[in-house]
């Protein structure tokens, strides 16, 4: 994964958090999940917004691979960097491309996610979701 270098950011950090994201998705940590949100957060999609209060919220958003079609036989998910742009001393816009890939690391399926993270509790926390269309 490449994360060019943003005034204020540790690269080796965001990639750690993408990781470490990604892992608790993969168990599904419910309570994990949750606490990487800073609530109250975002979840901005196509056809709505809608404000995660509670980590109650969050637990219950599908937070899963994609269509089971596409991913069933994916055993990791790589993330990739698309972009990323500092807004102020602790926000960042991050785009994020999630790659699935089955055991030969052969890419299954894909999909993109925008991430507004704030800089909190030593790592970084998702104020705004933001899942691209593929």
């Amino acid at each position: 994964m490449t994360v060019r270098p943003v005034a204020g950011y540790d690269g080796d950090a965001l990639r750690a958090y993408l990781a470490q994201h990604r892992a608790v998705l993969d168990a599904g940590d419910l309570e994990g999940i949750s606490d990487r949100f800073d609530l109250p957060a975002l979840l901005v999609e196509q056809d709505r917004t809608t404000l995660l209060e509670s980590p109650e919220q969050v637990r219950e958003l599908d937070h899963g691979r994609p269509a089971a079609t596409d991913a069933r036989d994916a055993v990791a998910a790589v993330p990739e960097v698309v972009s990323l742009e500092e807004v102020g001393w602790a926000l960042l816009w991050v785009d994020v491309r999630w790659s699935y890939v089955d055991e030969l690391a052969a890419e299954l399926t894909s999909e993109r996610c925008r991430y507004l993270l704030r800089r909190g509790r030593d790592t970084f926390e998702i104020c705004a979701l933001v899942p691209l269309p593929r």
